[in-house]
């Protein structure tokens, strides 16, 4: 599915971007998928293509000097108008998106002046070109902006949260960033098959917390910010939507590298030759109230991947469900030599595990609404994931924050994987998420509850989170979260201590790491539409 509706009702996804090291510059608030295009500017490859209807006749004028009228401008005629059949008067369209965010986490032993605090801003800017119903050009740049953070320089690229800087694998940090999100032009072949090209966001699947099979995007989605911030990816689209179906057929040619392209070196690999194109394509069909959906992506230097996703109603729940099947995972995946000596260096004890079988994956959610008035809802949901390539416990993530970065330190051998492996949302086996969504109860329209809880299955942590939001003077949106840290210490949503020489980690660095133990997370934001 190209840019997918956001479900029925907005996912309570969640959490604070604090609490996993690489949240905390982006000042999270409820989190959900990223607003489609059909949304926010209209669908530019509608699944359902009416034949066109034939243009009107328009009432006879009184008679007149058509030459005239052309000169003066004030003709009818497309040579006066400067239209043709099709063109629209008003095509340009600049909007955006303007939002201030504050964030404070407390972490253990911390007294509240000295807990973490940033002020994350961003700014969207968009151009929207629609000359006529077959052509669209769209762009969209992003600014962001965090005076916590050091340096002034304008740099391309999404970069990095601190949890990235913590590994060494973020540029230095810089109070303004700057890149492009969105860049395509779409256009329809014939009113038959749609083409969008460019950089771009396709979503595959239907997970709400977690998305296995959203293989367009190199890196996962993080479900602590209220948006999906990862940048676009460069491709080609073809869709060929089957009208008196329902159905909808997509082809895929990828001009970025699958997993975004870090090598275990550290070298990063770019799209140069027509042999290192990805290839694709995704099926969805209705069979009766079933959607269901197939896909699958390929590339040089890759093993094929594959997925199926689907929703159905079962009484009054709505059931969603995500398989993906791939080899192994994009960032190393590491594991205890077994028999190893507790006394020996690093890399004698710890190894890259090799994946040579498909590692499935898997998501199945469920939700169900309660209309408790005429006007009211109130709407609660659960979503599980599995990840046969994830950790089965948090014995190990102590030392995945030191792994990539033993290089260079005398008298250790190089790492044989610098990439991060450390990587929120995708560390552990199971995860469970539950949320309850209350929108505009009673007579607060203009007020949402959100109400979430996410836990790790396979590490004993979790989080619960309040978010509140609410409309000012019409245009103006407040934002507010807290969010409680619960469960096993060093465990993935509450991963703090001390790990290095004095935790007693042979062949570690000779400074140790320390990562505040996160308690509480608050937040709030201003949101106004451009």
């Amino acid at each position: 599915m190209s840019a997918p509706a956001p479900s029925r009702r907005p996912a309570a996804l969640t959490l604070c971007a604090a609490a996993l090291l690489a949240a905390a510059p982006l000042g999270a608030t409820r989190a959900q998928p990223r607003p489609d295009e059909a949304e926010l500017f209209g669908d530019p490859a509608p699944t359902a293509v009416p034949a066109p209807a034939p243009p009107a006749t328009p009432a006879p004028a009184p008679a007149s000097d058509s030459r005239g009228d052309e000169l003066l401008g004030e003709g009818t005629s497309p040579r006066a108008t400067g239209l043709i059949s099709g063109e629209r008067e008003d095509w340009l369209k600049l909007g955006g998106l303007a939002y201030l965010r504050a964030v404070s986490s407390w972490t253990r032993g911390t007294p509240p002046s000295a807990w973490a605090f940033s002020a994350p801003a961003l700014l969207d800017v968009y151009l929207d070109a629609r000359p006529n119903d077959r052509v669209r050009a769209f762009a969209l740049g992003r600014l962001l902006y965090d005076p916590s953070l050091g340096g002034t320089s304008i740099g391309a690229g999404a970069g990095a949260g601190a949890q990235a800087a913590l590994l060494g694998s973020a540029p230095a940090a810089q109070t303004t960033r700057s890149l492009l999100d969105q860049l395509w032009i779409n256009f329809d072949l014939g009113r038959t098959v749609f083409v969008t090209a460019g950089k771009q966001h396709v979503k595959w699947g239907t997970g709400c917390f977690w998305n296995p099979t959203d293989y367009l995007h190199p890196t996962r989605r993080n479900p602590l910010t209220q948006f999906d911030e990862r940048s676009g990816v460069t491709m080609v689209k073809a869709h060929l939507p089957w009208e008196k179906r329902g159905w909808n057929l997509y082809g895929i040619a990828l001009l970025e590298d699958l997993s975004g392209g870090l090598q275990p070196d550290g070298t990063v690999t770019t799209i140069s030759t027509l042999g290192q194109v990805g290839y694709g394509g995704r099926a969805e069909v209705v069979l009766g109230n079933v959607e269901l959906a197939v896909d699958g992506m390929a590339q040089k230097g890759h093993a094929p991947r594959f997925g199926a996703d689907g929703s159905f109603p079962l009484g009054e729940l709505d059931l969603r469900f995500e398989l993906a099947l791939r080899k192994g995972r994009d960032a190393p995946r590491w594991e205890l030599v077994p028999g190893a000596d507790p006394a020996a260096g690093v890399f004698d004890r710890y190894r890259v595990e090799q994946f040579t079988n498909l590692t499935p994956a898997a998501v199945v959610g469920a939700e169900w609404s309660w209309k408790y008035s005429d006007q009211d809802t109130l709407t609660v949901g659960a979503e599980y994931s599995y990840d046969a390539s994830g950790y089965a416990s948090a014995d190990l993530y102590p030392y995945l924050l030191a792994l990539p970065n033993l290089h260079g330190i005398p008298g250790q051998r190089d790492t044989p994987d610098r990439r991060p492996a450390f990587l929120p949302f995708s560390l552990a086996r199971q995860y469970l998420g539950l949320y309850l969504y209350l929108p505009a109860p009673g007579r607060w329209n203009d007020t949402t509850f959100t109400l979430s809880a996410l836990g790790s299955l396979s590490d004993g942590s979790g989080l619960v989170r309040l978010d509140h939001s609410v409309k000012l003077n019409t245009w103006l949106r407040l934002e507010t979260f807290v969010a409680g840290h619960v469960g096993h210490q060093w465990g993935e949503f509450r991963f703090g201590g001390t790990v290095g020489a004095d935790a007693g980690g042979a062949g570690l660095p000779p400074v140790p790491i320390t990562v505040g133990v996160p308690v509480l997370d608050l937040g709030v934001a201003l949101r106004v539409a451009l």
